[in-house]
């Protein structure tokens, strides 16, 4: 059953004060920036429509359906209140299903600050053309002296007045605008205002009174919980009614949802998902990649919104150590391995971190507490030498890329790579049988490195590999420059690749290098062997000109072949 009520935004903002308007765990976080907040008052000033709110109603004396946070009034972007665990209601409550986004608009804009920012209002804003001016801002100095007037044929000066003292004043007067209109007058005698000026204020606080002190313009919706059924079935029941509403507004993703379903039946979850995975965002697992880390655990890659039960969550709660500690490891391969930069500076794809994880997880024989070290000593670590070879070959190739040959890495690479590593739990990893099932799928890949392949390979892993740091597309360089070799009738794919390719040192200058042979600008070079060396460029003056091209390339990728080999251990 449900009962619709239409109120003052006012009174909701008590009511939200008071916390009888609260955010269920279910919640995600505040998402709308302060655009969005200027542009839900601008449409309030209006007078436009701007949606319901659905709350479920929750009663003094029971058992909390969900957990719950206050909504939060001084917003500082990445802050998050963690729900709070009761026993029993102290008072009726109200948890907000859909308009959460809205609500907390109205909070911080109201009566609070956005990153330190508090929002204005421009009292000489023109009401009568319905144009009006808001900005968030640390004080009414940051803000425009001047704006457009709505025709654009001149410039007006503005009055900027922070919008939680103008609601404050409004409540204290009780709604009677015209005594706070004369307060404002008095304060502002010294701007020499005009008649229209004045006008214009009036008229401004006369409907910001109207649209947030007055008018019962906010509809809300609040749903009963049947207390005929159990405390799991009410919960989700109102996650499917979270989800259903959720599909237009401020959309969520059938992980946010997941994530949802997740905290409805446990709050742990909320903290799980949001504060202890915090420490692998640098290599990009945010929430939504470990609720699907989390799939897999379980050996399950294709769970949907509608399969999340309580086992989920119970995995979650009496695994949480041992999960966080698999991605520890996973973590520490990285940086023993040479790749942490290469994650937490390109964020390829998190699929290999899935399967370290994964089978950091499953050895049995190891203690949840040392997952953690499991690579801080590699010399004789059997497993470290397997992952490292299949990383770096199925990274270099693409697999966690690619898709073709009825091959979608996040779907068919997840699912036969899952195959293969559920047979291998707490064994050495199967870094052979991966690659068999790789090759039988059948996709183009070898376990060794082929020179004449080199232009397949995933080109930002392989310029890593060979100079181990980031780079920007704009310093990527030919060798022998793409003019010379075109007016000698080379076509763009023998120019445009790999054995071609160098990272321009800083402080080169591109032009001068592209109009000279790679002889002439070799030569002088002062630090000609270190140069040579570092780009992998054959240490032979021969090659070094364009009529030498084609020799060039050949032991260019012999070079950069062993320079693969050598960081391989082949």
């Amino acid at each position: 059953m449900a009962n619709w009520e239409d109120l003052r935004i006012m009174d909701v903002i008590e009511k939200i004060q008071r916390e009888e308007i609260a955010l269920p765990v279910i919640q995600r976080e505040l998402v709308w920036d302060e655009e969005k907040i200027i542009l839900l008052f601008d449409t309030i000033l209006r007078g436009d429509s701007f949606g319901a709110i659905m709350t479920l109603k929750d009663w003094r004396g029971r058992e909390p359906l969900f957990e719950y946070r206050p909504f939060i009034k001084d917003y500082v972007k990445g802050t998050f209140i963690f729900s709070t665990k009761t026993e029993k209601l102290s008072k009726d409550i109200s948890y907000v299903i859909d308009g959460q986004q809205r609500l907390s608009a109205f909070y911080i804009g109201l009566i609070g600050s956005y990153n330190g920012k508090e929002l204005y209002f421009d009292l000489l804003s023109e009401w009568d053309k319905e144009d009006f001016y808001l900005d968030f801002a640390s004080s009414s100095s940051k803000l425009k002296k001047q704006v457009d007037t709505s025709n654009g044929n001149r410039k007006r000066r503005t009055l900027w007045y922070k919008v939680k003292d103008l609601f404050s004043q409004l409540k204290n007067a009780g709604g009677q605008y015209k005594f706070v209109v004369i307060q404002i007058l008095d304060q502002y005698k010294d701007m020499n205002l005009t008649e229209e000026e004045k006008e214009r204020i009036r008229e401004n606080v006369d409907i910001f009174n109207t649209q947030f002190l007055n008018s019962k313009n906010l509809g809300i919706c609040e749903v009963m919980i049947n207390f005929k059924k159990d405390i799991y079935w009410n919960r989700r029941k109102a996650v499917e009614l979270f989800r259903r509403l959720n599909q237009g507004g401020t959309r969520l993703s059938a992980l946010d949802l997941m994530a949802s379903i997740l905290k409805s039946f446990s709050a742990e979850n909320e903290k799980f998902l949001y504060e202890d995975i915090k420490e692998f965002s640098d290599i990009g697992l945010g929430q939504d990649e470990i609720i699907k880390y989390i799939f897999l655990l379980q050996d399950n890659h294709r769970k949907e919104i509608t399969d999340i039960e309580k086992s989920d969550s119970d995995f979650i709660q009496n695994n949480k150590e041992r999960i966080l500690n698999s991605l520890r490891g996973a973590k520490q391969f990285l940086k023993a391995s040479g790749l942490y930069d290469f994650f937490a500076e390109q964020k390829p794809s998190v699929i290999p971190l899935y399967f370290i994880g994964y089978h950091l997880f499953h050895k049995k024989s190891i203690e949840t507490e040392d997952i953690k070290d499991y690579f801080r000593d590699v010399e004789k670590n059997t497993d470290y030498k397997l992952i490292y070879r299949w990383i770096y070959l199925s990274l270099l190739q693409k697999i966690f890329r690619r898709r073709g040959a009825g091959w979608i890495a996040y779907k068919t690479g997840i699912r036969k790579i899952l195959e293969v590593m559920k047979k291998h739990k707490d064994m050495d990893f199967p870094t052979d049988i991966i690659f068999k099932v790789y090759i039988d799928h059948p996709l183009y890949f070898k376990d060794n490195i082929d020179e004449n392949r080199l232009d397949d390979y995933d080109f930002d892993f392989l310029m890593y590999i060979i100079y181990g740091k980031k780079f920007r597309k704009e310093d990527v360089d030919h060798i022998h420059p793409y003019s010379i070799l075109e007016s000698k009738g080379y076509d763009a794919d023998k120019i445009n690749t790999v054995a071609n390719y160098q990272l321009l040192d800083y402080g080169i200058n591109r032009g001068d290098k592209n109009k000279n042979e790679l002889k002439d600008w070799i030569n002088k070079l002062a630090n000609r062997e270190d140069y040579l060396k570092r780009h992998l460029i054959p240490n032979n003056p021969n090659l070094w000109v364009s009529d030498n091209y084609e020799q060039f390339l050949i032991e260019r990728r012999n070079l950069i072949k062993a320079k693969l080999e050598e960081k391989l251990n082949i």
